[in-house]
């Protein structure tokens, strides 16, 4: 897993300027795609990832704490995720809402891409995993519970891991039965 340093657009697209505050300009453009996606979303909790040909960066949206099963059934808004990337087979470049669609007590489900418009642009497989089940892969990352419930005191987290080669996943977890949701951008 590589992280690097927030680059708003990655140095071999043509256009790429080096940024005095990188963060900064990210947290900018997540906003104004927000405001675009008519979502809210928590831009301090705003992560990213870059390679040599992409840079992807997200926010969960405000209020995910709350979703239940329902909600997922229906497709819940999870993230705000923008990708920019001068890969070849690079399909998806822009600002997406995650929505995050699964059954309850689903193993697996889709992760759906909303554009500005609202149409759904693209969808990938969505792999839904139990605290125990993950933390085969995480040791000890997911200790304690409380009721069914995930780590003690988070109640929402989200993370990215860049696998190179353009190979980036996202994670999101959360909620009661607490889960852990994984797709790939």
């Amino acid at each position: 897993m590589k992280t690097a340093a927030i680059t708003p657009v990655p140095r071999s697209l043509p256009d790429h300027q080096a940024a005095a505050n990188p963060r900064a300009d990210a947290e900018k453009e997540l906003l104004a795609a927000a405001a675009e996606h008519k979502v809210r979303i928590d831009v301090e909790r705003m992560i990213s990832t870059s390679d040599q040909t992409t840079t992807v960066f997200h926010a969960p949206i405000d209020g995910i704490e709350h979703y239940g099963d329902a909600d997922f059934l229906k497709g819940a808004e999870v993230l705000l995720l923008s990708i920019h990337s001068a890969a070849p087979r690079a399909a998806l470049n822009g600002s997406y809402v995650i929505k995050a669609q699964h059954r309850k007590g689903a193993t697996s489900g889709e992760a759906l891409f909303v554009d500005k418009k609202g149409a759904v642009v693209a969808r990938r497989p969505l792999i839904i995993r139990t605290p125990e089940q993950s933390a085969v892969l995480f040791p000890g990352v997911y200790p304690g519970s409380s009721g069914g419930g995930g780590p003690l005191g988070i109640p929402n987290i989200t993370s990215i891991h860049n696998l190179g080669n353009g190979h980036i996943f996202v994670d999101c977890a959360g909620w009661q039965p607490f889960r852990i949701l994984y797709f790939s951008t």
